[in-house]
């Protein structure tokens, strides 16, 4: 075949199967893809599992949730000899993560996170799971109880008997 110059122009028509080698180029392709999402993947548990777990800096997500109003946002509390523990609460539905907590102190700093456990009544008390080490090299916690006091302040009971701990808001913290 020529273009009506005299040249051939064989070597610019396409075969009849190139349709076939694009079919493989793309499924050759979807599959790189997949390789390489299932490798990232891979490598986020990896990093869970070797302690990366979540950065005390996370935050818990805004979203629509059951946790009261007056449960919401940033407490902390000190404790004589012990170092801090800054706890945050964030909205959630049952079984999503609720609050963070960071415990610092002399010996430790380690991160920790919960769900909420059961739905809450309009004013609480919250029903926490345990809590999971998000960071450092402590004990996961037992599930708690989260109770607002009457002058403002979070009482946090640890279900298994162990103690309980009283935070203010941040901005009260002296």
């Amino acid at each position: 075949m020529g273009d009506g110059w005299g040249r051939s122009t064989a070597a610019y028509e396409h075969p009849e199967g190139d349709e076939e080698r694009q079919g493989r180029r793309g499924s050759v392709l979807l599959v790189l893809v997949g390789l390489i999402v299932l490798l990232g993947a891979g490598g986020t548990v990896v990093a869970l599992v070797r302690g990366g777990g979540v950065p005390d800096t996370a935050t818990v997500p805004a979203s629509a949730g059951l946790v009261p109003e007056g449960f919401l946002g940033d407490w902390e509390a000190r404790v004589d000899g012990a170092g801090t523990r800054r706890l945050t609460l964030g909205q959630g539905q049952v079984g999503e993560r609720v609050l963070s907590l960071v415990v610092d102190d002399a010996h430790r700093h380690c991160a920790f996170a919960a769900e909420l456990a059961q739905p809450p009544d309009v004013d609480g008390p919250l029903r926490l799971g345990a809590a999971d080490v998000t960071s450092g090299t402590c004990t996961p916690g037992a599930p708690s109880l989260l109770t607002l006091l009457p002058d403002g302040r979070l009482k946090r009971e640890d279900t298994g008997g162990t103690g309980s701990q009283i935070y203010r808001r941040s901005a009260e913290t002296p």
